[in-house]
């Protein structure tokens, strides 16, 4: 596995949310809890999407392989959600599915041994002498890993990052890329719409 560290910029309070994570829906979406500091409680099950990458549906190619890596990344683990607006949501960052739009960091500690690492556009290899906390960008390890794509309909600020470390998964056949031409979930359901629609007329007396 290819980690991604990545340090997220300083944030003022109330601006990203601290969040324990549940059950893990997909490659982009999971449930979690949610730390109120207000309140100073924890609140449940509140449904988040990534941002900026579309993994395969669960019914889809590599939905099952993507929907376990992403498990195995951060399944409950503490995580820094920072919140992400749309131009499409009204900049609120709430998706049609009511689930909350962000990115996602995760502080983790990195044990002594090898790793293998993607950082400023190209990957590496090293080895870790003394274990450390480390910061990594959940989404951009699900890209580099070949488990995700990055969204095409809105541009964002870090998309030639993003896109790049695709290319990267692309170029070196990693996850859903060992195949010439995965199908992006996108096109999926696309096709599937199509299909109940064209079918859905069937069988019925006029």
């Amino acid at each position: 596995m290819i980690i991604v560290p990545d340090e997220p910029p300083p944030a003022q309070p109330g601006e990203v949310l601290k969040v324990v994570v549940g059950k893990v829906f997909d490659g982009d979406g999971f449930l979690a809890k949610v730390w109120h500091p207000h309140r100073e409680t924890w609140i449940e099950r509140v449904p988040f999407r990534f941002a900026f990458i579309d993994a395969p549906e669960i019914d889809q190619q590599f939905g099952k392989e993507s929907k376990e890596f992403l498990t195995n990344l951060i399944s409950h683990k503490t995580l820094r959600l920072d919140p992400i607006g749309k131009e499409s949501t009204g900049y609120m960052p709430v998706d049609p599915y009511k689930r909350l739009l962000c990115m996602a960091f995760l502080t983790d500690q990195m044990e002594t041994g090898r790793i293998d690492y993607y950082l400023n556009g190209t990957c590496g290899a090293g080895i870790v002498k003394q274990a450390r906390s480390v910061t990594r960008n959940i989404e951009l390890e699900m890209i580099v890993n070949g488990w995700a794509w990055v969204i095409e309909r809105y541009t964002f600020e870090r998309e030639e990052e993003y896109f790049a470390a695709q290319e990267d998964a692309k170029r070196n056949r990693r996850g859903l890329w060992a195949m010439d031409h995965p199908e992006p979930p996108w096109k999926f359901k696309q096709r599937q719409a199509k299909r109940r629609s064209t079918s859905g007329g069937q069988g019925r007396l006029i």
